[in-house]
């Protein structure tokens, strides 16, 4: 991890001013098309940019690129991609309940095991509005982008292995009590619209 983040952050400082723009850019593209790991970029944020700034680029570009995603497999249609959703990853959307797409988007993202695409794919073919994606979204990604923003800042500061072994044991646990909040919240959910029926 400590490599892929030096060779990231010299790749993006040699953009000088525009540095900015161009992380930004790799947010949009990994979120759309997830070649590279989220939480290498957003650390790299954090260390190049600061908390603030790198905060911001870590969730508005992939939240951008989640809608840009979202679009583009609206423009391509059902039968492609819904077929596509069944052989990579085993999901038939004819099972998706779009009356739960809010919960069941949030709890996805805050989820960082859960695939990217598939989120994105099956909310666009799944009949879920736009506006309930985007909100979803953007408030899934909040806890995520605010934990590999400020650990990429904390592993900047840190001075020792001792600091970086604790920032990421806190990481981790951090990680497994989102897992434990989002099976909670599904299993809320799914009691919710067991009620509605």
């Amino acid at each position: 991890m400590f490599e892929n983040l030096t060779v990231l952050n010299n790749y993006v400082q040699q953009f000088g001013h525009w540095a900015p723009l161009v992380l930004f850019i790799l947010f949009v593209i990994q979120a759309a098309l997830p070649v590279f790991p989220y939480i290498i970029l957003a650390a790299a944020g954090g260390m190049l940019f600061g908390f603030k700034l790198g905060f911001f680029l870590a969730w508005f570009g992939a939240l951008c690129g989640a809608c840009l995603a979202f679009w583009i497999c609206r423009l391509l249609g059902y039968n492609p991609l819904a077929k596509w959703l069944d052989n990579r990853y085993g999901y038939n959307i004819d099972n998706h309940n779009p009356t739960v797409a809010f919960w069941s988007i949030m709890i996805s993202r805050l989820i960082p095991f859960v695939p990217t695409p598939l989120i994105n794919v099956a909310a666009a073919l799944g009949g879920v509005s736009f506006f309930v994606f985007v909100t979803s979204s953007a408030i899934g990604k909040l806890p995520t982008a605010i934990l590999y923003t400020g650990l990429g800042l904390a592993l900047f500061n840190a001075q020792d292995i001792n600091t970086i072994l604790l920032i990421m044991a806190a990481t981790i646990l951090f990680l497994l009590g989102l897992r434990f909040l989002a099976h909670r919240l599904s299993l809320k959910g799914h009691a919710e619209e067991h009620q509605e029926m």
